[in-house]
């Protein structure tokens, strides 16, 4: 019996969370002994570092879709490498890859949704998620509850939730910062809630002596930069582009702020409370699910620059409350978003598993 290959699908360019957690669950299922391969946009970033790792790597341009070009080198991939599994990241990826993976005789066709946003409840989409893919993977209760609340043709049964695993031993707590910071890591657009951080910030830097350290990149960078060059106290803000050692970034942090607008999962907030940093975040998405108010950290409404600010002031003011709070959310990870959990539960839904190949 051939060995299972897991192939995940993702056409993104840009460098996400969902990113990440791709590229880091094929690395460590390709490091339990299972075949692992990806197939990313060429010239992405995703494609670059798949490469830099020697794990193995289509690249093919998923643009339009039904285009017959690329249901046939996806098909012809597919079959040639014997993949068993397909994990799809965008519907558009599943569209490709489930027509493609149905020709190959492909067994197991996941989709995933890395976002609450709402699927479209059209007949097309009944036949990809429906038909076509054998279940889907939902990243938070609140992607599962929007997915199915907006699309009823779901089957419930073939809806799984599999939060982002965390590695704790890669993501453990360091040495408190020498001096109160505040940070705030992701992309740098306005689905972030980087101008409400701007607006809080202007009014926390005239009440306590803190730093500000924003780590990303994105097209809001140059409206960052203008902004600090207003503030009385510009120093203190660091804007330091993207950053690969995420948890010495974490250690030196008081807390994390995370005023998004929506978000997918939230991967850095799991990863600074794992570092026992304690989480400033909006009431949206799975941010509750991952920050429990008053207990692994605060939660705030969307759009509200004053209680940011008075959040990020309460935990400056009070480092008891914000070790005990980070400490928490530590205990929270383990309990909850631990990698190897993830992990052994993906291999369940892709029978990567010796005892659970396809027959």
């Amino acid at each position: 019996m051939p060995q299972p290959h897991l192939c995940f699908v993702n056409s993104l360019r840009t460098w996400g969370g969902a990113e990440v957690w791709f590229l880091e669950t094929a690395l460590a299922l390709q490091q339990r002994g299972h075949r692992v391969s990806i197939v990313a946009q060429p010239d992405s970033e995703l494609l670059k570092r798949c490469q830099a790792q020697n794990l193995e790597a289509y690249p093919l341009a998923i643009r339009f879709d039904g285009a017959p070009w690329t249901l046939a080198k996806l098909a012809h991939y597919f079959r040639t490498e014997k993949v068993s599994a397909i994990l799809t990241n965008l519907t558009k990826d599943l569209k490709a890859a489930a027509i493609s993976g149905r020709l190959a005789g492909v067994p197991i066709i996941l989709g995933s949704r890395e976002s609450d946003f709402p699927l479209k409840n059209k007949a097309y989409y009944r036949w990809y998620f429906n038909t076509l893919a054998t279940g889907l993977l939902v990243n938070s209760n609140a992607t599962r509850d929007t997915a199915l609340q907006s699309a009823p043709f779901l089957d419930p049964q073939k809806v799984h939730l599999l939060y982002k695993g965390i590695d704790l031993d890669y993501f453990s707590p360091g040495k408190s910062p020498h001096n109160p910071t505040v940070g705030f890591a992701g992309q740098l657009i306005e689905r972030k809630g980087l101008s409400t951080l701007m607006e809080a910030w202007s009014q926390v830097e005239h009440n306590f002596q803190a730093t500000l350290r924003l780590a990303g990149q994105g097209p809001l960078m140059p409206k960052l930069q203008a902004w600090r060059q207003t503030l009385q106290y510009p120093q203190r803000v660091e804007i330091l582009g993207p950053i690969e050692d995420m948890p010495t970034f974490h250690s030196g942090l008081s807390m994390l702020a995370m005023p998004s607008l929506s978000e997918g999962f939230g991967l850095v907030a799991a990863e600074a409370l794992a570092c026992a940093v304690p989480v400033i975040a909006t009431e949206t998405s799975s941010l509750p699910e991952i920050v429990t108010h008053q207990s692994t950290g605060l939660l705030i409404p969307t759009n509200d620059s004053e209680a940011l600010a008075q959040a990020m002031l309460y935990l400056l003011n009070h480092p008891p409350v914000a070790r005990k709070l980070g400490l928490a959310g530590r205990q929270f990870v383990q309990k909850h978003f631990d990698r190897e959990n993830t992990l052994q539960q993906l291999e369940v839904l892709t029978s990567l598993s010796p005892e659970r190949y396809p027959s």
